[in-house]
């Protein structure tokens, strides 16, 4: 058994793409025989220091890290919990590139632990000390320090190659997904229900299709999106559209949304830890945060064969690169393009979504994907790092 310290600074009870794909690989690296411990931050004083989540021990420091004094605090306090533990582990992974990398990583010689770090260009969130805002070149220099730099995808590893990462040192492993949705009637009959006994506003009216936005996304974007989707109900389109967990943007966007009358056609809900009746009950997604969607909800909605479309940028179109079966938008006129044809060619839609899938699991299958971190998990020996 392998037991592995995972470094992240946030989550649950925090939730967002991130959080969820990360709980789902925790959970997948212990049906190969790792077990996970998470070490995070205690963003309220409330939450209980130890708790138990999906079986794997969560530990949570003090103070949350969300000043410059606090953060230097929170990283002394992090690096001492794990001197006075640090026998318990094989390895450490720590799921950013930052400061808390570097003061970690600073120890690890001498606690004679592998170091894994990922390594992604997504923007930090907002809840983080402006300290640990830091330019690729500067976490490209971070992460340095580790014995194994994993990527999510092929830009990444290009830049990190552009700073002088050794190619031996980089894996690319993208972020999977091993499960899907169930879509048929009676699924998403029974999500409808739960879903309603959460909160009666998520109920649809009869012969209305709905839309789904899934996880953080900036305003621009976010906007550009649902004035798209204002756009087709001018136009009559019997729709509605739910946007889950889309963070700060969210007053902004609503405000524009109100001005345009159909703020009671698209509803604005706080995010979830579990998006599987979201998935089952949606007709489309769309997707305008690709950075953060495709961690974790973009790759459930493609498994469980849910239409997509999704704004075009490096990190999306290095996704899928191989196939024209995803829906790409790359403007407010593409999109309502897009949601056009869906609405005219559902059938052809569906089907290439269930050839997306396909797709996917023959060119990045999620076992293959596990295997990767496996080896990297299990290594034969340790290769020292300056």
């Amino acid at each position: 058994m392998r037991r592995v310290l995972v470094i992240t600074r946030r989550y649950w009870p925090l939730v967002d793409d991130s959080t969820l794909r990360l709980m789902h690989l925790m959970e997948s690296w212990r049906s190969r025989g790792v077990e996970s411990t998470v070490l995070t931050g205690r963003w309220h004083a409330h939450w209980p220091e130890h708790s138990v989540l999906r079986d794997t021990p969560v530990v949570r420091l003090l103070p949350a890290p969300r000043t410059n004094w606090n953060e230097g605090q929170f990283q002394r306090n992090a690096v001492a919990w794990i001197q006075q533990r640090h026998q318990q582990w094989d390895a450490i992974y720590v799921d950013r590139g930052d400061g808390l990398l570097s003061a970690i990583a600073g120890k690890t010689n001498k606690w004679q632990l592998p170091l894994i770090t990922r390594f992604t260009l997504e923007e930090p969130s907002t809840e983080l000390a402006r300290s640990q805002w830091f330019s690729p070149a500067a976490v490209a220099d971070m992460v340095r320090r580790s014995d194994r730099v994993v990527v999510p995808n092929a830009f990444a590893q290009r830049v990190l190659k552009s700073h002088g990462i050794p190619s031996d040192q980089i894996t690319w492993i993208p972020d999977f997904v091993r499960y899907s949705v169930e879509r048929h009637r009676a699924a998403r009959e029974a999500a409808n229900a739960a879903l309603y006994n959460v909160a009666t506003a998520f109920v649809r009216p009869a012969r209305t299709d709905l839309i789904v936005h899934l996880g953080t996304a900036d305003a621009k974007s976010l906007g550009e999106a649902t004035l798209a989707v204002c756009d087709m109900l001018d136009r009559g389109l019997p729709i509605q559209m739910w946007v889950v967990g889309a963070g700060p943007a969210t007053e902004t966007v609503y405000d524009s949304i109100k001005m345009r009358g159909w703020h009671r056609e698209i509803q604005f809900f706080d995010p979830f830890d579990d998006i599987d009746e979201l998935i089952a009950v949606a007709d489309l997604a769309i997707v305008s945060n690709p950075s953060a969607a495709l961690q974790f909800s973009a790759p459930l909605m493609v498994n469980s064969e849910l239409p997509i479309i999704m704004a075009a940028n490096v990190e999306s179109t290095n996704w899928l690169p191989e196939t024209h079966l995803m829906k790409w938008y790359d403007s407010r006129e593409a999109l309502v393009e897009r949601m056009r044809d869906w609405s005219v060619h559902r059938q052809q839609w569906t089907l290439e979504a269930a050839a997306l899938k396909a797709h996917q699991r023959r060119h990045r299958p999620a076992e293959g994907m596990l295997d990767l971190w496996q080896s990297i998990l299990h290594p034969a020996q340790r290769e020292a790092r300056g």
